[in-house]
């Protein structure tokens, strides 16, 4: 793996956990229906078991979740592994209400994140891994948990966060253009200059112009936003042969079926918020087993 180093990133799975830990106290800190109908006392068995087949993930946090209430659970599959419709996932003991407690909300992460791994390994199958890349576009409070399952199906997690990467856009752009009087061309001078070289910096463009402004001031990756192929093919001919080993991105109206004639003319990568926000979810269900 080369430059593709540049866009995966690690997602925190302390912080993931923790998040799925708050999820679970919202829900269940007092179930009034278990609470009135189930012994306090009484132990039992459960499975989740897959409705649909997809590949899994969210391990991490519904294991944490089940931890939390001293629920033991036996996962039958690892992470990134495919499973097939009416496969159990997952065999669980404990406290029953215990169990009926984490119920919900461990299959919502399962569902969430499976969802978006399946995606990403289709993806993976039809652009190759690591060509496509997520955006910062998710959920609020449960990027960490997406962007580990964008990672599990074999796709870049890209930033994690603003301050995670450097990635110079449009609106940082315009902000040097007003402060300085200056043309974008060398608004883009300026702001790289403020790392001196010693970071690996994106920068947004949509002109040629504007691109080989960047890669002669010494950009890592530049992102073409909002353009069409034969635009991606003109500005990534330009640039490279400006500077050699530099990434080009394609970001903008991107989906999995226009994806490839993007990598044809000429992009690295592309980036696209479907891979978090346009999800079929997984469909699994936890079931009670009778005595």
């Amino acid at each position: 793996m080369g430059w593709e180093k540049k866009f995966l990133r690690q997602p925190d799975r302390a912080r993931c956990q923790k998040a799925a830990l708050q999820a679970l106290w919202e829900d269940s800190s007092y179930d009034i229906t278990s609470q009135r109908t189930i012994p306090a006392h009484l132990r039992c068995k459960a499975k989740i078991v897959a409705k649909s087949s997809f590949v899994l993930c969210g391990v991490v946090e519904a294991d944490a979740i089940f931890k939390s209430r001293l629920v033991q659970a036996r996962w039958l599959f690892r992470e990134g592994q495919q499973v097939k419709k009416g496969k159990a996932v997952c065999l669980l003991e404990g406290n029953c209400r215990s169990i009926l407690a984490c119920e919900r909300t461990a299959l919502n992460y399962l569902s969430l994140l499976s969802g978006i791994a399946t995606k990403c390994a289709e993806a993976s199958r039809k652009y190759g891994r690591w060509r496509v890349a997520a955006t910062r576009k998710a959920l609020p409070l449960l990027s960490n948990s997406q962007k580990r399952a964008v990672k599990v199906g074999g796709c870049l997690t890209h930033r994690l966060s603003l301050a995670d990467g450097i990635l110079v856009k449009d609106n940082h752009l315009a902000a040097i253009m007003k402060e300085k009087k200056v043309k974008k061309e060398e608004a883009v001078k300026i702001a790289l200059q403020g790392f001196e070289g010693r970071h690996f910096v994106e920068v947004e463009v949509s002109s040629v112009r504007e691109a080989v402004a960047a890669a002669g001031a010494g950009a890592g990756a530049i992102l073409v936003d909002n353009l069409p192929p034969s635009s991606v093919r003109k500005i990534a001919n330009a640039v490279k042969k400006a500077r050699r080993g530099i990434i080009v991105e394609a970001s903008g109206g991107i989906t999995l079926k226009n994806a490839g004639s993007y990598l044809k003319a000429g992009a690295d990568l592309v980036s696209t918020s479907e891979l978090t926000m346009s999800i079929c979810p997984a469909d699994l269900s936890l079931e009670i087993e009778p005595f």
